[in-house]
């Protein structure tokens, strides 16, 4: 699925470790902890963390493996909460502050079947108990992201393939990657790509020439006659965006 001209890995990386800021104080507080070997109650070390995939799609599954790999490459703990961390609890060492800040996502991750779930499938992580602290919280934000991204990517796959059943043809969708926002913009463009839209600009820093400089872009293009239901999902996605700006 992936094309490293398109999703070069090191700026995957860097995008998707952006998700690092979603690891609070408190969540490093208890990684902290956890090293020392001097939990309180209401700290849970675990060992294990449980991603249940939300849809049976293969493509679902493989999709959500290539940005948790980018992940893994790209997490970092923000060297800012450290610094909070050992201010609030004198007791965290210089040892452990340094342990932190070199901690680095390396999980074992199997995929398969929850018991007690109608065959549901789930990602079971594995890892270290305080990595596993330290990235509960970005692991749903990404999946939250992801899932919002296939979905509605999904959508427009399911309108294309009536289109084509129905009229021998179909709207050409594309995706270009936006300024202001990187890390929904590459899930999405991802979400693209693996099925089979075409994807414009190459993704580089903001600022630079090749990147489109507004703030969200799905372009639909599609000849007489028009198919309604297209330019229904074309109005709606504009309007969520719109939503979100509130």
């Amino acid at each position: 699925m992936r094309s490293d001209e398109i999703f070069p890995k090191a700026r995957g990386a860097e995008i998707l470790g952006e998700l690092s800021a979603w690891t609070s104080v408190a969540d490093v507080m208890v990684a902290a902890r956890i090293l020392e070997a001097r939990t309180v109650p209401g700290d849970e070390p675990e060992s294990l963390l449980l991603m249940p995939l939300e849809h049976a799609e293969p493509e679902f599954e493989q999709i959500f493996a290539i940005l948790l790999g980018y992940l893994m490459d790209g997490y970092v703990v923000p060297p800012q909460k450290v610094a909070v961390c050992r201010a609030l609890d004198p007791q965290i060492t210089d040892v452990t502050g340094t342990a932190l800040q070199s901690l680095r996502f390396r999980p074992t991750v199997q995929a398969g079947r929850i018991p007690g779930t109608y065959d549901k499938r789930a990602f079971v992580i594995q890892d270290q108990p305080a990595a596993i602290e330290l990235i509960r919280a970005p692991l749903n934000c990404l999946m939250g992201l992801y899932l919002d991204k296939y979905e509605s990517t999904k959508l427009l796959r399911d309108t294309v393939a009536e289109a084509e059943e129905k009229t021998g043809g179909h709207p050409t969708i594309f995706h270009r990657p936006y300024a202001d926002s990187c890390l929904p913009s590459f899930i999405e463009a991802a979400c693209f790509y693996a099925f089979g839209f075409d994807v414009g600009t190459r993704f580089a820093t903001p600022g630079q020439a090749n990147i489109d400089n507004a703030y969200r872009a799905v372009n639909v293009q599609t000849l007489p006659p028009v198919d309604p239901t297209v330019l229904g999902i074309a109005i709606q996605a504009g309007q969520r965006m719109l939503d979100g700006l509130h």
